[in-house]
């Protein structure tokens, strides 16, 4: 993981090289670079110039600026993309352009690369794109099944059509390196598709990780990212591989971004723009090759018009959306999710279950699920064990309903405006009494959970550290 030598070595003679700038010192400066760095190198000075190149020899990558005399990158991607679809494209561009770079991503660049550009950095991408190349027959899965007919789409299940606009996004994004945002309220499934992401991209057989950002301790940030050397601080008693380090090769999953602490965000871009790192005590410059997935249930423009989250991460992070319906906008998926969730169960627990009364469907159905696809798992677990096979029973369904913390809230008037009030029986245990009061807090500020924290009056690592004990995160 070392980086790559900026003076040489021949890492892949096959691998050629399209530099489309129309500044000639900058052109040829570059085009000696890359081939240093031992791959083949081609030039063109402008749009009509790199259209010609791509139609007479593609090649492997193209790395082009975004302001050309003709046109723009975005001309050049276009251009590389139809040509063909396997052309990876880097653009160049300055600070003051990233909004143009990501734009460029979206119509199908592979990554940009800030100016004024330097040789380790142009190396390290270079490489892994060589990497990526050799392995992309091995690595791609094979032909995927028509989610309409399968029900569904790797991890994911439905066929509704707000699901199947989102398989078909799905699809399309995974075969790029692009950095996907996947929105939607709390429990809709947004590491389900992530790890979608994942399975359907060329990095399925390398590491998927997970971090939730609002749940790493402040005082541990770095070593909990960048990993740390043996004695870089007391208890330290060995070298300790980070999340950066472990997903090498594969997929980084941010959940929750935007409880990401503001001195995260800035190290957290500082790594995303030099794709190198050093373990904490460490001296050693290690790459960074991973495809970056976040995830967030709160508004992200709003985040940054209120400046909790920067905006030139944003731009790095957001290049391209995916919105995930709440279950109440596919309600036709409950029973295909009711189904598939009760024969994950069987298979676990093997009490002879094999499907729902007709009533018993219609019960789950019929429910407007705010807590989504987690708590419809969640409801078919209860109804399962008050069930007796081989079918669940409609009363155990319409009593899972009746009981669940979303059914019972009803509004009363309080200094803060309107809040639910959660029933609390003679008899609950403390721990049930905290987890009904946990869930009934979170559905009224609509999974928001650094409100929730503010509500109950305790940190937002303590509502992540209940979610994990209550199993109420997936």
């Amino acid at each position: 993981m070392a980086p790559a030598d900026a003076g040489g070595g021949n890492r892949d003679a096959g691998m050629n090289v399209l530099v489309v700038e129309d500044e000639p010192g900058a052109r040829e400066a570059l085009v000696e670079l890359v081939k240093e760095l031992g791959y083949g190198a081609s030039a063109a000075g402008s749009v009509a110039e790199a259209e010609a190149a791509l139609s007479r020899n593609v090649p492997d990558v193209c790395i082009t600026d975004l302001g050309l005399p003709d046109g723009d990158g975005l001309d050049v991607v276009r251009a590389a993309k139809t040509a063909a679809r396997e052309c990876d494209v880097l653009v160049l561009t300055g600070k003051g352009s990233i909004r143009a770079a990501v734009e460029a991503m979206k119509a199908g660049a592979h990554d940009f690369l800030l100016k004024p550009l330097k040789a380790a950095q142009l190396a390290t991408a270079l490489s892994q794109l060589s990497e990526r190349h050799d392995e992309a027959r091995s690595l791609l899965p094979a032909a995927l099944p028509d989610p309409a007919a399968a029900g569904g789409l790797a991890g994911m299940v439905g066929r509704s059509a707000p699901m199947l606009e989102v398989f078909r996004l799905l699809t399309r994004v995974a075969r790029s390196n692009a950095p996907v945002m996947i929105t939607g309220e709390s429990g809709s499934g947004k590491e389900v598709a992530a790890s979608t992401v994942h399975a359907l991209s060329r990095r399925a057989k390398r590491p998927f990780i997970a971090v939730n950002c609002g749940a790493i301790s402040p005082t541990l940030v770095e070593s909990e990212l960048f990993g740390h050397e043996k004695g870089a601080f007391t208890g330290a008693d060995r070298r300790r591989a980070g999340t950066f380090e472990m997903a090498h090769g594969g997929t980084l999953f941010l959940d929750e971004v935007t409880e990401m602490p503001p001195d995260l965000q800035v190290k957290f871009l500082r790594v995303l723009e030099t794709r190198t790192f050093r373990r904490v005590g460490g001296n050693e410059e290690l790459d960074m090759d991973i495809r970056l997935v976040a995830s967030s249930n709160r508004d992200l423009a709003e985040a940054v018009r209120k400046e909790t989250f920067r905006a030139d991460l944003f731009y790095r992070l957001n290049v391209f959306p995916l919105r995930l319906p709440p279950l109440r906008e596919r309600k036709e998926d409950i029973p295909l999710l009711a189904s598939h969730f009760l024969s994950q169960i069987e298979e676990k627990e093997r009490r002879g279950f094999k499907s729902f009364e007709e009533r018993a469907l219609a019960a789950l159905s019929g429910h407007d699920w705010p807590g989504n696809v987690r708590e419809l798992k969640n409801a078919v677990h209860r109804a399962y064990v008050l069930s007796d096979p081989p079918e669940i029973q409609t009363e155990a369904a319409e009593a899972v309903l009746t009981d669940s913390g979303a059914a019972e809230l009803r509004p009363v008037a309080g200094d803060e405006g309107t809040w639910p009030a959660v029933p609390v029986r003679v008899g609950d245990t403390l721990q049930a009494v905290e987890k009904k009061l946990l869930t009934a807090t979170l559905l009224a500020v609509k999974g928001d959970k650094r409100v929730a924290a503010e509500l109950l009056g305790v940190s937002l690592k303590t509502i992540y550290n209940k979610l994990k004990e209550y199993q109420l995160e997936p």
